[in-house]
């Protein structure tokens, strides 16, 4: 049985959890409001009671690569049994309603442990215009959720889903009737230097993202921030 550790505020459940880390025990940090909440590339994360703020520490074996998918799925599987359809990932690790951001991901590896941040938009009524692609579980479906029990069945999914994984049971095929954005014209943002433009052919085995760019090259990718063309 992994620990859950619950807080009312914190800075950032990232930093708690990282406390834990040289204890080598799997575990998991979650608090209703974050002061100094981030996603990816240090951008803020709107972060106010009514959220689900969540870091989860696992130490993988193998499949490394692949340890980004697993909250996504668990976030997806999460809004199904809630009876929230109308799912896609957004590669490599939002999870979308109508295409409209319901949760956002940050992994973070640090030695041999990996932190899997997830805040989902349970309760949010409204968000800031900075933030017009936001959604929330609320606003999709007008219903106020528990989130003790949203929290519990994230955390059910993920140990399953993650556990599978290292068991070496685990079905990416699953994964890959929610990928949104396949055949679709793109152009990935690999930093500020440099950028990719192409076409979504696939996502492999390890969660690279395969683009065939403009030259018929086919690319495979591990990070970036993927933009429409269409």
């Amino acid at each position: 049985m992994r620990e859950l550790l619950k807080f009312n505020k914190v800075t950032s459940t990232q930093d708690v959890v990282k406390r834990f880390i040289k204890n080598n025990k799997e575990l998991a940090v979650f608090a209703l409001c974050q002061t100094k909440g981030r996603g990816r590339h240090k951008r803020v994360w709107f972060s106010p009671p009514g959220g689900l703020y969540l870091s989860i520490l696992v130490y993988p074996k193998r499949r490394i690569n692949t340890i980004p998918l697993i909250p996504c799925l668990a976030v997806i599987e999460t809004l199904k049994e809630f009876g929230i359809g109308n799912l896609t990932i957004h590669w490599p690790n939002d999870v979308n309603i109508n295409r409209k951001k319901v949760c956002g991901i940050l992994c973070e590896r640090v030695d041999d442990a990996m932190i899997c941040g997830i805040g989902l938009n349970v309760n949010i009524k409204d968000f800031p215009s900075r933030l017009p692609d936001a959604t929330s579980m609320y606003i999709e479906s007008g219903v106020v959720y528990n989130l003790d029990e949203v929290l519990d069945h994230l955390l059910k999914n993920f140990w399953s889903f993650y556990d599978a994984l290292q068991n070496d049971t685990f079905n990416l095929e699953y994964a890959f009737h929610y990928v949104d954005g396949i055949g679709e014209p793109v152009e990935v943002i690999l930093s500020s230097k440099e950028r990719l433009s192409g076409i979504i052919h696939n996502i492999d085995e390890d969660w690279g993202l395969l683009i065939r760019t403009e030259e018929g090259v086919m690319r495979k990718i591990y990070y970036g921030d993927v933009v429409r063309l269409s």
